[in-house]
């Protein structure tokens, strides 16, 4: 016999794989019961629901969004990134609507990973750019971005909300050459669980990118930390 919350689990479980494949009769734009109708229904506590709920939400198959409730995820975005196409292009190329929310931006000292990763010497700052970016509404991933000052002057007047990519190109005459990046499963505390809707230590994707340009010269430092649920890596072979 099952566990009470291995039963909503699958029954959720079996509403979503119709709601997925047309059945919208199941969900109202995709949001979930309440945890309280939830309970109701299966005469069971809020702990077991929870239980349920999260067993889902570690599987992909829905996320939490603060004061709004749980919704059914949609689908991964898949991500190459051995690959260069900035985050909106990759988004368009796979029919989602990517937007970016700037939370702050100011020209500090910076880290010392990121002050020795871009080569910096004692006097020189960076431009620090957290931002947060979503798919369809939904906030999947919060970015720390590190810049020296002295190659991107005047960059505090740009539209820093699009593509940072686009802008370094069009503005800064970059031509990256290169990029290192290192990804590991990692978790998110504070600030950015908060703004990825996620509870303190829930599991992520966390990515550090350096990226080069003309002879192997570093010019950018990120530190990017991504909803697991809501990427799927596609690394092809070279």
């Amino acid at each position: 016999m099952l566990s009470v919350n291995i039963e909503i689990r699958d029954y959720l479980a079996n509403l979503i794989t119709e709601y997925n494949a047309g059945n919208v009769d199941h969900f109202s734009a995709g949001r979930l019961p309440s945890e309280r109708e939830l309970v109701e229904q299966f005469s069971s506590t809020r702990i077991t629901v929870r239980d349920a709920l999260t067993k889902l939400e570690a599987e992909g198959l829905i996320y939490r969004s603060n004061r709004r409730g749980w919704f059914v995820a949609p689908s991964r975005l898949v991500y190459d990134p051995s690959s260069r196409v900035n985050f909106y292009l990759l988004a368009a190329q796979q029919n989602k609507t990517p937007a970016t929310q700037l939370i702050s931006q100011r020209c500090i000292k910076g880290p010392a990973e990121a002050r020795e990763a871009l080569g910096l010497v004692a006097k020189e700052k960076v431009i620090e750019l957290v931002r947060l970016r979503s798919l369809n509404g939904r906030p999947v991933l919060f970015e720390t971005i590190y810049l020296p000052e002295q190659r991107f002057p005047k960059l505090n007047k740009a539209r820093l909300e699009g593509s940072l990519t686009t802008l370094m190109e069009e503005e800064y005459s970059v031509a990256i050459c290169y990029e290192d990046n290192r990804i590991r499963v990692s978790a998110v505390y504070d600030q950015v669980a908060e703004n990825l809707s996620l509870i303190n230590g829930a599991p992520c994707l966390e990515v550090t990118r350096i990226r080069y340009e003309g002879d192997r010269q570093a010019f950018e430092f990120d530190k990017e930390y991504w909803v697991h649920s809501a990427i799927e890596l596609s690394i092809p072979s070279k």
